[in-house]
């Protein structure tokens, strides 16, 4: 097993956050990875609708190896400190400190970028204890700010950070919370239309949903917003 601490991840954030704004447009279509890098979290446990291909990484963050044992898949890496597994892994292992500045999932995210990776997947990132759920929000903002893309997926509900546009279709409800203090958006194609100002003090776009039959439409004029896409039972 491979042991590191936590200013390996500090110092290595600091270098990739330093090289995608000096280098992005110059080396990040060169070096990034086809597949799909996907994070198996320790949140609440879910059923995965998904099978690796050949160019995807599969990394269990600490207790999400558990998860991936019990489904039938074998990890490309295991990345964490130790506390919340209870099968001994058999992958690729960077065993963390358990005092350190960073979740597992944090870590797990950092060492899919550095592998060159841009579209990352968190299953299991939701439910459980609500800190790890929140942290995971953190999670999404570092892998955009590196120029990647993520969902974080739990028990019937996906989550991910919009700046621009995005549709929704199928038997779900939708949310438009802003990311920060404010936020606007047209909504198209849903229950409540219209141009909307969010903000961290109301509720207003919680539990919306497409028209029969239609796709829904938000596209973000200010800010950046977390869309909740949550399925309808």
């Amino acid at each position: 097993m491979r042991h590191i601490d936590a200013q390996y991840f500090d110092d290595r954030a600091a270098a990739l956050a330093k090289f995608c704004a000096e280098h992005y447009n110059i080396h990040m279509s060169i070096n990034a990875k086809k597949g799909i890098c996907r994070i198996i979290c320790a949140g609440e446990e879910h059923p995965f609708r998904f099978a690796p291909a050949p160019e995807d990484l599969t990394i269990a963050a600490d207790g999400g190896y558990d998860y991936a044992v019990r489904a039938g898949i074998v990890p490309d890496l295991f990345v964490g400190d130790c506390d919340s597994v209870s099968a001994r892994p058999h992958s690729e292992c960077i065993v963390l400190p358990r005092v350190k500045d960073v979740t597992d999932t944090y870590a797990a995210a950092e060492e899919g970028l550095r592998r060159g990776y841009t579209c990352f997947e968190l299953h299991c990132a939701l439910g459980g204890r609500l800190s790890h759920a929140l942290a995971n929000i953190a999670v999404l903002r570092r892998i955009r700010a590196a120029g990647g893309e993520g969902t974080l997926f739990g028990r019937g509900t996906r989550v991910r950070i919009v700046t621009d546009r995005a549709e929704i279709s199928g038997n779900v409800c939708f949310s438009v919370i802003p990311s920060g203090s404010s936020a606007r958006a047209d909504i198209a194609g849903a229950k409540y239309s219209g141009s909307f100002l969010f903000t961290d003090s109301d509720s207003l776009g919680v539990s919306n949903e497409p028209l029969e039959n239609k796709t829904a439409a938000v596209t973000v004029r200010g800010g950046e917003i977390l869309l909740i896409i949550e399925d309808r039972h």
